[in-house]
């Protein structure tokens, strides 16, 4: 039997009880809603390894599987986390005289960094004697070098005629040979990778003569998404790899010297042609990041 005191002290259980509830509900609220905020505003620092790109879409071997490699070393790398181009890694001016792919106009403002990428723009700009083009080039040629290791990209192509990306490792001290194309791709034919090893070869200086070994590699299409080429080079042979596979092997003329980095979109002359009206202005090179390897 309960008398008025009694149901007194049950209205006030209940009304603490309700209390207590509300609290741990908002408590509740709070941190949902913060999560969502969040998750909404700003981006959470990706892991070592992971990328913007959705990864998911893409076949297995063109995904990053992050700097570690069993049998290697990391060297040097950039992932284009940074909100600018790191200079201490990297020049954006064409490494003195030697002669480059394109007829355009190398600027440092084509050279630009952000959502974790590198990203090279070619322009054509029309003006009173025609277009002229210009585009953007880094290089490593004061900063790093490396004799023999593995050379990695992870990059996606603009398409169009008069376009060629290219990769390549350039000899210390700075001249034209040896070179090793990692890769460079036409962008009238952005679906083959183009690998080239060239030196120069003969008995003495003034009567040496340039020689190179070269070869191909046939893509779905490097301009649809992000792909990975690599060269393994030692001191018997060069080795390119697309997605993780070999795919052509070089094993004359193979380097002994320190080279470094060029990364660059030239625009128009030699194999790549003229832009034509179909070529899309500007045109962007995309890339992921770079990574070289040594052996321990």
């Amino acid at each position: 039997m309960f008398f008025g005191n009694q149901r007194g002290d049950v209205r006030k259980g209940a009304n603490a009880g309700g209390v207590a509830l509300l609290t741990v509900m908002f408590a509740l609220f709070s941190t949902l809603s913060a999560i969502g905020q969040t998750a909404s505003g700003s981006r959470a620092k990706r892991p070592a390894g992971t990328k913007s790109t959705a990864e998911t879409k893409e076949a297995p071997g063109t995904r990053d599987t992050g700097p570690q490699i069993t049998g290697w070393v990391l060297k040097f790398a950039d992932e284009f986390e940074e909100p600018a181009l790191d200079f201490s890694k990297w020049s954006p001016h064409s490494p003195g005289r030697v002669a480059l792919a394109g007829v355009n106009d190398w600027m440092a403002e084509a050279v630009q960094v952000s959502g974790g990428q590198l990203h090279i723009a070619a322009r054509g700009v029309r003006g009173d004697s025609g277009v002229n083009y210009t585009s953007g080039i880094v290089t490593t040629v004061a900063t790093f070098a490396q004799t023999y290791g593995r050379f990695e990209i992870r990059f996606r192509m603009p398409a169009g005629r008069g376009l060629e990306p290219c990769f390549q490792l350039l000899p210390v001290p700075a001249g034209e040979f040896p070179s090793i194309d990692v890769l460079h791709i036409l962008g009238n034919d952005p679906s083959t990778a183009l690998f080239a090893n060239r030196w120069m070869e003969g008995p003495k200086a003034d009567s040496q003569v340039d020689r190179s070994y070269s070869g191909s590699y046939r893509v779905a299409d490097f301009s649809a998404g992000f792909h990975i080429v690599a060269v393994e080079w030692d001191a018997e042979e060069i080795v390119w790899m697309v997605d993780g596979v070999a795919r052509f092997h070089s094993f004359e003329g193979v380097p002994h010297q320190p080279m470094y980095l060029a990364v660059s979109l030239a625009v128009g002359g030699g194999d790549a042609g003229e832009p034509d009206a179909r070529t899309k202005f500007p045109a962007v090179f995309d890339v992921d990041y770079v990574r070289v390897f040594a052996r321990p």
